[in-house]
This record gives C-alpha cells, structure tokens and sequence, in this order.
C-alpha cells in the first residue's frame, strides 16, 4: 500500500467512497469535498499496488472558516495551533482488516508532530464499536461528547501526537 497526496483526478473516487460509507462519516457533495480539501492541511489517499484506491483521509489545522460543530468545538476547546482535527478517514470495504486505517493514522499522526493533539470524533450513538476499539487501541482518550444534528452522538476523541509548544 502507498499513502500519496490527494490530487484533484481522486476526487470523484473520493466523493464515491465517502458517499459509501456515510454511517461513519457525514455526506458530501463534490463542492463541498473540495471546499474541504481547500481548507485541509493534509488530504492523502492510499492505493494499493495497482493504484486502486483503497482509502483517503483529511485533517483541517485550527483557524479555518469550516463550519463543522465538530471542528468548531475543538476549536473552542483547544488553543490555536494545538492540534489537527481529523475530519474524514475512510477505507473501502473491500481493504478493511488489511492494515490500511493503520497505516493513514500512522502517516497522519506522524505528520501532525507539529501539533500537540490529533483529534476527531466517533459514533457513540449509536456506537461505532469498530471505530472505538481501534481509536483506544492507538491511545485516543474521550475528552468530551456532542449531540449531532441527525440525533446522533459522538465522543470527542484526541491523542497527543506532539509536544507542547
């Protein structure tokens, strides 16, 4: 597997995906993934060895006009620039339990060094119990939890990636 930069050509294989997976993520339109993609600080996208893409990811920085209550609520939480906000990750199907969830959070976590804090949110209810286990599994601690607007509740989740600065 090889984790690359998002380029604009994955953006319609990006927008499927997500799109195929919406009781993880939120839904999007082809606007708004690349109005997000404008905001990111990293959109990756892995691929196996035939180039297939096999999953994509996106962190925000802090200080962006996205208007996610998730995203602004780490921003009311945290100071600037202590951390990078996980807003999507998403692994097709047909490559789940083949390591490469592992492997974007390991290339995301380690280029968000600069940063103290990795953070995102997940399902709690319903829960997403997959999602849970492999967030504990990599040391994401529960700081919080926000009712989303479908009725749904998440836990704010976060990891010290970083050192203080």
């Amino acid at each position: 597997m090889l984790v690359r930069r998002m380029e604009d050509s994955d953006l319609d294989a990006v927008l499927a995906l997500n799109q195929g997976a919406l009781d993880g993520v939120g839904t999007l339109t082809a606007d708004r993934l690349e109005e997000i993609v404008g905001y990111a600080e990293q959109s990756v996208v892995s691929t196996d060895a035939e180039g297939v893409l096999s999953g994509f990811a996106l962190t925000l920085p802090p200080g962006t006009p996205y208007d996610s209550l998730n995203y602004r609520w780490y921003e009311e939480q945290f100071d600037a620039d202590d951390f990078a906000y996980l807003d999507r990750v998403v692994v097709a199907p047909e490559f789940r339990r083949r390591g490469v969830g592992t492997l974007l959070y390991n290339v995301l976590e380690e280029r968000a060094r600069a940063r103290e804090l990795m953070a995102l949110e997940v399902y709690v209810d319903p829960p997403n119990e997959p999602s849970l286990a492999f967030h504990r599994a990599r040391g994401y601690t529960e700081v919080g939890r926000l009712d989303q607007p479908n009725g749904k509740k998440v836990a704010m989740l976060v990891k010290r990636v970083g050192g203080p600065r």
